[in-house]
């Protein structure tokens, strides 16, 4: 069981999210994604591998391996204000590339509300309250289908439910790795998507 809820966190773990979140927008039928070449979203997808999945991993790995955290998974509170703080970093420099290059302002709204749900979860780590990241990026992902719903009147049910689903394997894992209490599981699923939806419906 033990072994199943690892991976699971490992798999949905809150550094790719924003990367989801893109290629779910880049695939529905918007009517921004007709407007750019196929170069312009391969860009996107580097400039977020790069600046928000390979550069904090390997802060992370560096900060394990010099003992500055006990593990990956931070599982103290303590241990989660630098890297949550290099994130904002990152997520801030990332979003003001993002508005440079004329990003779509719906997309931005959706990147902004990432930027501050990495704020909110730093701010939560300073006051020693311990909030999951994973449900927090889930959460923003159902937020973002629930605003595309109402903002484009598209259809994204199905998604919606998938990630829903998504989020109870999150919470499942985190929870039997014994890494959050219940409580912290529901307010980072609320976090991420109250900062969503308040974001992009405004």
């Amino acid at each position: 069981m033990k072994i199943f809820a690892r991976f699971l966190s490992y798999v949905l773990h809150p550094v790719f999210m924003p990367l989801v979140s893109v290629f779910i927008l880049f695939q529905l039928p918007l009517y921004y994604n007709f407007k750019y070449s196929d170069s312009f979203f391969n860009y996107i997808y580097v400039l977020l591998s790069l600046n928000l999945i390979a550069i904090p991993l390997l802060v992370n790995f560096y900060m394990k391996r010099k003992k500055m955290i006990k593990s990956m998974e931070m599982n103290e509170v303590g241990e989660r204000v630098l890297p949550y703080l290099i994130s904002c970093i990152f997520y801030t420099l990332t979003y003001f590339l993002l508005k440079e290059i004329s990003f779509p302002d719906f997309y931005l709204a959706v990147f902004q509300a990432a930027t501050l749900t990495i704020f909110a979860l730093l701010l939560l780590a300073l006051l020693k309250q311990k909030t999951s990241a994973h449900l927090a990026g889930i959460g923003g992902i159902c937020g973002m289908l629930i605003s595309i719903a109402i903002s484009f009147k598209i259809d994204t049910s199905g998604l919606l439910i998938v990630f829903v689903l998504l989020s109870g394997l999150a919470g499942f894992s985190r929870l039997a790795l014994n890494a959050h209490k219940p409580i912290e599981v529901i307010l980072g699923f609320l976090l991420g998507l109250g900062l969503q939806l308040f974001i992009t419906l405004l």
